[in-house]
C-alpha cells in the first residue's frame, strides 16, 4: 500500500536526489589535467540516474493524478473527487472570498468635486458579506481536514504502472 502522503514524500526525496546528481554532473563533467586521477563519478551513469529518477517521479505523479481524478470522497453529503476538492480549495473558495472582500469599498466617485458631504450608498449587506466570508473560511478548514485524512488513508497503488 502506498498512500498519497507517502507518494508526495517520495517525490520530494526524488527531487532532492535529482538536484544532488545534477550538482555532481556539473562538478565532474570535465577536469583539467589528464595526469590527475579521473573524476570520482562517471557522468554518463549520473545522466542515466537522473533519467531513471525522472521516470519514477513521473510514475508516482501519474498515479497521484489518476487517484485525484477517480477517487471519490464524501464532502457535505455529496460524493466528489479529490481533484474537485483541490480545485475548490485552491481556486474557487479563495476567489469567492476575495470577491466578497471587494464590497468593502466606501469611495466617492473620482470625478465628483464638492465641498458638501456626500452620502455613500451601499448596495450590499455588510453583515451578510461577513457571514458569507466566515462560511467560506469554515469550508476551507473542513476541506483541509478532509484532505489531510484522504492523504493519509488513500492508497494509490492500483494506479502505479510497473
Amino acid at each position: 500500500m502506498l498512500t498519497i502522503m507517502q507518494a508526495l514524500k517520495k517525490i520530494k526525496h526524488i527531487d532532492r536526489k535529482i538536484e544532488k546528481t545534477r550538482e555532481r554532473i556539473q562538478k565532474w563533467c570535465s577536469y583539467i589535467d589528464p595526469l590527475e586521477a579521473p573524476p570520482q563519478y562517471d557522468t554518463n551513469k549520473l545522466l542515466q540516474s537522473v533519467g531513471d529518477l525522472l521516470a519514477e517521479k513521473a510514475r508516482l505523479r501519474h498515479a497521484l493524478h489518476m487517484t485525484n481524478a477517480l477517487h471519490k470522497v464524501e464532502y457535505k453529503k455529496v460524493k466528489v473527487t479529490i481533484d474537485e476538492l483541490l480545485i475548490t480549495r485552491t481556486i474557487t473558495i479563495p476567489v469567492m472570498i476575495e470577491t466578497f472582500k471587494l464590497q468593502r469599498r466606501k469611495e466617492k466617485p473620482y470625478g465628483l468635486k464638492s465641498d458638501t458631504e456626500q452620502n455613500v450608498v451601499m448596495q450590499y449587506d455588510p453583515s451578510g458579506r461577513d457571514r458569507a466570508i466566515d462560511s467560506l473560511e469554515n469550508d476551507l478548514m473542513e476541506i483541509d481536514t478532509l484532505l489531510d485524512e484522504v492523504n493519509i488513508t488513500t492508497d494509490i497503488s492500483q494506479y502505479l504502472k510497473a
